[in-house]
């Protein structure tokens, strides 16, 4: 059989390269296409990287969510003058032990932007996705030249974020070059800002906000968004990383499908054309990936080829399947255990589940 293995990372355990061999390794006799995927969130620079040989890597020292200098890496085509910046890289919620949303600010990855301008970029690709902020943007603008105040016109810094106390906002200051790049938006998630389906409601909760602060911290969002000339609240992928989407929005970023633009980056299409199976995953597959995740996505595709999808997954509350092509959805973990040892296993656990479908695939070849 012709396996085309598409897998997307589980976040905190493995990426989507991790992945993609762990399954590889349970498919020996088969002929198999792996395909690193990501949806713009954990793992979307090294999918461009895999995607795009020619395409370099560039490290800078940036301030990491808890202060501390750290080294991180953006992508860089000079061909094109393309920088590739995964906001995870700098701001994700895999970075520290304990998340603090009323404290981190997004300026590490907003100094990856502005060396990437520096650069001389002509456009510049940001996935969003995996954040531990919640900080409407606030840092990523401040490191190109932003400037906020409070009510008694005190500058307002970056560390902790403070927008809560935002009362203006000054863009005397920004970069020139960033009124001149093309800017690109790549996202799995298209909640606006604010209200119910909005960057606190839905996503604080898993980024440390307690369940008593959401209404708070929602009023402070609300009153920090009204601050802008430009109202982007609505924008689908506003609330994407936080409120990062709000912020790149008031640059004049255009908003990209993830899984569009790593399909677009790669060949996976047209191997899909002649596939048997494609084998896709992640982490937690529920509903929320039916809006946009890369396993729906890819599921789509294959399925308008003819082609049936198997997702394996660490943990899933599925009951009804969408009719898209997918004939399974399969939990990797095998037995009891906890979360930090099925975090820990994964790639064993991923290799052994798929192993143990695929004989019996193979029995009804």
């Amino acid at each position: 059989m012709l396996i085309v293995v598409a897998m997307d990372s589980f976040k905190g355990s493995i990426s989507s390269v991790e992945a993609n061999a762990a399954v590889a390794r349970a498919l020996e006799g088969h002929d198999i296409v792996t395909v690193p995927v990501s949806d713009g969130g954990e793992g979307f620079l090294d999918a461009w990287l895999a995607a795009h040989p020619e395409g370099e890597v560039v490290t800078d020292s940036v301030s990491g969510l808890d202060g501390v200098v750290r080294q991180a890496r953006f992508g860089w085509s000079e061909s094109s003058r393309e920088a590739v910046i995964e906001l995870a890289e700098v701001s994700g919620l895999m970075l520290v032990e304990t998340l603090d949303p009323w404290r981190y600010s997004t300026y590490g990855t907003g100094m990856q932007l502005r060396a990437a301008l520096l650069r001389g970029a002509r456009r510049i690709t940001i996935g969003l996705g995996g954040s531990a902020t919640i900080d409407g943007g606030k840092g990523l603008l401040e490191a190109l030249g932003v400037r906020f105040y409070d009510s008694r016109g005190n500058e307002l810094w970056s560390s902790p974020h403070q927008i809560g106390r935002v009362a203006s906002v000054d863009w005397s200051n920004l970069m020139p070059e960033a009124r001149e790049v093309e800017w690109r938006v790549v996202s799995d998630v298209t909640n606006p800002l604010l209200g119910g389906s909005g960057a606190v409601a839905v996503f604080g909760p898993q980024k440390g906000l307690a369940e008593g602060d959401i209404d708070r911290y929602e009023a402070q969002l609300a009153r920090y968004a009204t601050c802008f000339a430009r109202d982007m609240t609505t924008l689908p992928g506003a609330g994407a990383a936080g409120g990062a989407g709000f912020a790149l929005y008031q640059l004049g970023a255009t908003y990209v499908s993830g899984i569009e633009e790593v399909v677009r980056w790669t060949d996976l299409e047209e191997r899909l054309r002649t596939a048997d199976w494609l084998i896709t995953g992640e982490g937690k597959f529920d509903q929320q990936s039916l809006h946009g995740k890369a396993p729906y996505g890819l599921a789509r595709l294959a399925h308008a080829h003819g082609v049936p999808t198997l997702v394996f997954t660490g943990q899933s509350d599925m009951v009804a399947l969408p009719n898209v092509g997918i004939e399974a959805v399969f939990s990797i973990v095998s037995r009891v255990m906890t979360l930090e040892e099925a975090m820990r296993d994964a790639e064993s656990l991923l290799t052994n589940a798929v192993r143990r479908i695929v004989r019996l695939l193979d029995k009804k070849a």
